[in-house]
């Protein structure tokens, strides 16, 4: 399999998946102007990552490819199998991740986007921060008493959760205020998957790793 990805994105939870699942891979990290390209457009016509190839399957989508994984892989146990009592809650969140949390951040990191008042950009970043801490806020009251978001073990969609909530620990309200996101965010930094992911793409957690 080789997946298609470029650091710090959301693609970092496909990529996190591969390390647990623990086969041979290959990850290319592409720039904006390569998303672009008339090669890469004909495996995603999106124009952007990830994407999971496969065979003859090239496939995008976050969480199609986070479910894909599961499914291909269930003796690496990073998600409840098709047909278990957890496996609803499993598209549940990976809905809910990459539907309304992912979403809320564009705003926030492309304002531009988002409204034609080059004056009105700060508007539009508070507003979507606004709906940031909204989701973040609910995870994290899901999360209250568990330490996975599904199940009792880590699973893909941790993953998910630890790339999206990465990206607002720079907020004025950090992920770090979220006791409980923040809590698995800090679990999934000390990972040695992790770890080998950010160390491939040249970042580092957004948390203090204990040694």
């Amino acid at each position: 399999m080789k997946l298609y990805s470029a650091p710090g994105t959301c693609a970092t939870a496909m990529h996190i998946a591969l390390e647990w699942i623990g086969k041979p891979y290959d990850v290319e990290h592409i720039d904006f102007a390569t998303m672009k390209s008339e090669d890469y457009l004909k495996l995603n016509p999106s124009g952007v990552v990830p994407t999971l190839v496969d065979g003859d399957l090239a496939l995008p989508e976050g969480s199609a490819i986070l479910l894909y994984l599961v499914d291909q892989n269930p003796e690496a146990g990073i998600g409840p199998v098709a047909g278990s009592a957890d496996r609803v809650h499993l598209h549940r969140w990976l809905a809910y991740l990459s539907g309304t949390l992912h979403p809320y951040f564009w705003p926030v990191f492309a304002p531009m986007r988002f409204t034609t008042d080059a004056n009105g950009y700060d508007e539009v970043t508070a507003a979507a921060k606004q709906l940031v801490d909204k989701a973040l806020t609910q995870i994290d009251q899901h999360l209250e008493g568990r330490e996975w978001m599904v199940g009792e073990g880590k699973s893909v969609a941790d993953a998910f959760l630890y790339a999206m909530a990465s990206w607002s620990y720079g907020f004025e309200k950090s992920t770090s205020e979220y006791k409980n996101i923040d809590a698995l965010v800090c679990k999934l930094a000390a990972d040695p998957a992790v770890l080998k992911v950010h160390a491939a793409q040249g970042t580092s957690p957004k948390v203090p790793v204990a040694a």
